[in-house]
């Protein structure tokens, strides 16, 4: 086994790269080191989405001794220690692994972020930030050169996932095209406001799918977990390339 890198090393490397400070988020979100551990010390690193039981268990069994996530392990909120959430606080304590969480620093970071490797992957061109949040950028616009058809046959590709949506004619070049990962759909008319064509996001909403064709707009939904895959790859590349310990990626798809 590898001597390890201290703790707030990595945290350190992670709260600056992110700007985690600096970034308005949900006050459930906790971004940061969430849950340390004894020896301050990390041989290998897990990343992953979700902070559920099933992912703490495999970046247990992986060896690791901190988790990395965009979404972290107070998004129950507040409550009482007891039944399953104490079982599954008292596991990473009991087993040494620690947990840092990055939820809007991470979507919206300009080069590590879900929708900015999103966009590359797709080959989008002329990527600039779009829809304003308390001064962050929440999504990425760019510019798709082929069909609509074909971005949708792109998105699917790249996300590994099954693509649905409302397309209104799949021909037309896809042209300005909007991409925010997660559960975006519900801006669909903050997305009308910037001129794009198609929207590219993750989670399906009902409401959403008739305003997309009340209005004119493309939207695509690849899946929440899907389109934010990306985000957490990237760091544990920077941390794998940074510091020379190992990383594995924890795969604990929802489906949704």
């Amino acid at each position: 086994m590898n001597n390890g890198i201290p703790l707030r090393n990595i945290v350190s490397l992670l709260d600056n790269t992110l700007e985690i400070g600096m970034i308005q988020d949900s006050p459930l979100a906790v971004n940061g080191l969430q849950i340390d551990n004894d020896s301050g010390v990390v041989h290998k690193v897990a990343l992953a989405v979700d902070t559920c039981t099933k992912t703490i268990e495999d970046s247990i069994a992986a060896g690791a001794d901190l988790l990395v996530v965009h979404h972290g392990i107070f998004w129950c909120g507040l409550r009482p220690l007891t039944g399953w959430w104490r079982e599954k606080i008292s596991l990473c304590l009991q087993h040494g692994l620690s947990i840092y969480s990055a939820h809007l620093p991470l979507d919206l970071h300009p080069t590590l972020g879900n929708n900015a490797c999103l966009a590359r992957k797709l080959g989008l061109v002329d990527v600039t930030p779009a829809l304003k949040h308390h001064g962050s950028s929440l999504a990425v616009v760019g510019t798709f050169q082929g069909s609509v058809h074909e971005l949708k046959e792109c998105y699917a590709a790249v996300t590994g996932s099954e693509v649905s949506g409302v397309i209104h004619n799949g021909n037309a070049q896809a042209g300005k095209v909007l991409v925010c990962s997660g559960d975006a759909g519900t801006d669909i008319y903050r997305v009308l406001n910037t001129g794009v064509s198609t929207f590219l996001t993750g989670e399906q909403n009902h409401w959403v799918f008739n305003a997309a064709r009340d209005t004119g707009l493309n939207i695509m939904f690849a899946g929440h977990y899907a389109t934010e895959t990306f985000g957490v790859r990237a760091l544990g590349e920077l941390i794998a390339q940074r510091f020379r310990i190992p990383t594995v990626f924890i795969d604990n798809p929802t489906g949704i």
